[in-house]
């Protein structure tokens, strides 16, 4: 039998930014016996909680001792964290292409996020799709395939989401540096896009059928710009934020290639000239807790549904995001 309260945690020390967060929660007890007839069984639901830009700074992994995700860290707890799930590619479309397909760029063609992605996949092939043909509800709400409207395959419901009138707070300095955007915002938690997906896949949670249910619910933060209320913001005082690991010779060893791929007279150039590589930091780590919140209120609610005991839970991300490291911000590098 394997019960829920196996866990499988390598030394996380080891993992890279570009790593995808990957955590599998297996609420019921699953027969390992060959003997005993899938049949028998009643169909699990699968709640499946896709996260965008969310890097290692995840409570349970150490690799950040400022970040707090208790939700994500409660999750973990209760199933196994793959340490060493690495993404395809560190971009959103062909990583989320490669995800929902099961091939890799070198198969499909997706390589960036300007591309399509159809033209490589066959749609009939996709996880939704499959789950739709096995007499599943198929709901989705919020950032799956790349793109607020992208949809892709076989869907029973879908809510793309809704744009919040957000607003920065009157303590703002502006809206970032240069590309980086990051300030505290003037809204509350359920004026935030993220909110609302929460709420419908909580709606389709509790709905009552005789089939099981498959719900995407795609979360946006903490991709940026790193703007959440400012409450999340005060539980990083400025003043305590540590910088992430950094050396000004970092590249000396590096290829050409790749410090065009850091571009560190760019970004990194802007934050350093700034004076607020730490507000940035600080803007991050208030949008990952933030996250950490909509991924509670989906547990609880599975917690308070007839359905926990019936339901497989799995939450990714779909790559990494620097901050400064090897003199690089955003993604796009290896």
């Amino acid at each position: 039998m394997i019960s829920a309260a196996c866990n499988r945690v390598q030394n996380p020390m080891k993992s890279s930014p570009m790593k995808r967060i990957l955590t599998c929660c297996l609420l019921p007890l699953l027969s390992a016996a060959l003997s005993i007839s899938a049949a028998a069984a009643p169909k699990p639901n699968v709640l499946f909680i896709a996260i965008d830009d969310l890097n290692h700074w995840v409570g349970h992994l150490g690799r950040n001792p400022q970040t707090r995700t208790p939700n994500i860290d409660r999750l973990a707890k209760m199933g196994v964290t793959f340490t060493r799930a690495y993404c395809t590619a560190p971009a959103c479309n062909p990583s989320r292409a490669s995800l929902m397909s099961g091939q890799r760029p070198s198969t499909t063609g997706c390589y960036n996020n300007g591309q399509n992605w159809r033209p490589g996949i066959s749609e009939d092939k996709l996880l939704n799709s499959q789950f739709a043909r096995a007499g599943y509800r198929v709901y989705g709400a919020g950032k799956i395939y790349h793109g607020a409207y992208d949809r892709g395959g076989d869907w029973t419901d879908y809510f793309p989401g809704k744009g919040g009138n957000l607003k920065l707070h009157p303590s703002a300095k502006d809206d970032g540096v240069g590309g980086i955007k990051f300030a505290p915002l003037a809204n509350t938690d359920e004026e935030m896009p993220d909110y609302g997906v929460v709420s419908y896949c909580l709606e389709k949670m509790a709905e009552k059928s005789d089939k099981p249910w498959f719900i995407a619910a795609g979360l946006v933060k903490p991709h940026m710009p790193f703007s959440v209320p400012k409450k999340w913001f005060d539980l990083f005082p400025l003043e305590t934020i540590q910088l992430p690991p950094h050396r000004e010779d970092d590249l000396s060893d590096v290829p050409p290639a790749g410090v065009r791929m850091a571009r560190p007279e760019g970004d990194h150039a802007q934050i350093v000239k700034s004076g607020r590589w730490k507000e940035a930091v600080q803007a991050y780590l208030a949008t990952i807790a933030f996250c950490d919140s909509q991924v509670g209120r989906l547990l609880d609610g599975l917690e308070k549904s007839p359905q926990r005991d019936n339901t497989i839970v799995v939450l990714w991300s779909d790559h990494g995001w620097s901050l400064g490291e090897k003199s690089h911000w955003r993604k796009f590098a290896l």
